[in-house]
């Protein structure tokens, strides 16, 4: 990306959002980024804690670069109060970054929808108003592949008849459909669908521990001595830096385009409970595929806290990103191996952090 761009920024509390400002701001970019003030702390000191988060060392004087934002992107004009605050954004954003999103599992339909559907709407349609833009870039989820089985999910893909099992895939599909509507209306947009993100490549190092974390964590506390899982299903992992550097690059690329920031290979889940188990010295539960277990052994509890990570423990659908390695190869843009080393890294930070302690 060129650098001295004017970029407006949603979701930078986030995982992918907080990433992708450290790196907009380390490669000269001006960038107004859009935060909401939480309980005791500003939205200035949310979004400083979190650059300080992923470096320490970040030079002072590209911050001069960071313009916060008070807003939400749930009202219209997206909750920014100051006239001449919009007016500066209107006319001079040339680059979105729209990251902001509520990636939880059981959050009500009417809750999650207003963050994910609307918000994405009320990013929509400022985008029309701004007078500069080049491009919009959606950040979306690959996942809302939904319960469709053994295919294999490409970036031209879409609807293709599937069901959407978690109120989040549901909102983000839909967001989805919003973002290819406002097409039509003249935005020139990306869509980005990251796969299952870990922590950093090098450090280990995540703000926030969902989705990939979670279910290490009961499987800790020895809760199951059985689970739904089919050991060869294929579960594609991607680091935080990789993900969050791969937008970057392709973040001005004009054309309506969809691209996976997907890793280029996949592991299974035999590999990554083993890896699991060894390192953090669970006793790891009998794998049975979904559709041979028993779930009338579990009680509802159980029943409740596995169920939004049962379908990740048993899909064998792979994601095609063929296009998008192919536009990243001319940046000789590398993708750090999912491998034994890789993984280990992300328990190391997971278990120094005390999310999942390793037994002695």
């Amino acid at each position: 990306m060129n650098k001295n761009r004017t970029i407006f920024l949603t979701g930078a509390t986030g995982l992918m959002g907080s990433y992708l400002l450290k790196i907009l701001l380390e490669n000269g970019n001006r960038v107004f980024c859009l935060a909401r003030s939480k309980k005791d702390k500003s939205a200035e000191e949310r979004i400083i804690a979190l650059l300080n988060f992923w470096d320490t060392d970040m030079q002072r004087n590209l911050r001069r670069n960071l313009i916060v934002v008070e807003g939400d992107i749930t009202y219209p004009a997206l909750g920014v109060k100051s006239k001449k605050m919009m007016e500066e954004l209107i006319s001079e954003t040339e680059i979105i970054f729209h990251s902001a999103a509520l990636a939880k599992f059981r959050v009500p339909l009417p809750i999650i929808s207003k963050i994910n559907i609307e918000g994405t709407k009320n990013v929509l349609n400022f985008a029309l108003e701004c007078r500069q833009l080049k491009k919009v870039n959606h950040v979306s989820t690959a996942h809302l592949v939904g319960t469709k089985r053994g295919i294999d999910f490409s970036e031209d893909m879409f609807d293709i008849g599937q069901k959407l099992y978690s109120t989040y895939k549901q909102t983000k599909y839909e967001a989805e459909i919003l973002v290819r509507e406002y097409q039509k209306k003249g935005l020139d947009t990306s869509i980005f669908r990251p796969s299952i993100i870990m922590g950093d490549s090098i450090s280990g190092k995540i703000n926030n521990f969902r989705i990939f974390y979670e279910p290490l964590h009961f499987f800790s506390h020895g809760i199951y001595n059985k689970f739904p899982a089919n050991p060869g299903c294929l579960q594609n992992l991607i680091n935080i830096d990789t993900a969050a550097r791969a937008i970057f690059i392709l973040g001005e690329k004009e054309g309506n385009h969809v691209y996976h920031i997907t890793s280029p290979q996949d592991t299974t889940i035999g590999f990554f409970m083993e890896l699991a188990a060894g390192y953090f010295k669970f006793k790891m539960p009998q794998l049975i595929p979904w559709e041979n277990f028993d779930f009338k052994e579990w009680t509802p509890v159980k029943k409740a806290l596995a169920d939004p990570y049962i379908p990740y423990f048993n899909s064998n659908t792979k994601f095609l990103s063929q296009k998008t390695q192919e536009v990243l190869k001319k940046y000789s843009f590398e993708y750090p191996p999912i491998d034994t080393d890789n993984v280990i890294r992300i328990f190391e930070y997971c278990s120094k952090r005390g999310f999942v302690k390793r037994r002695k």
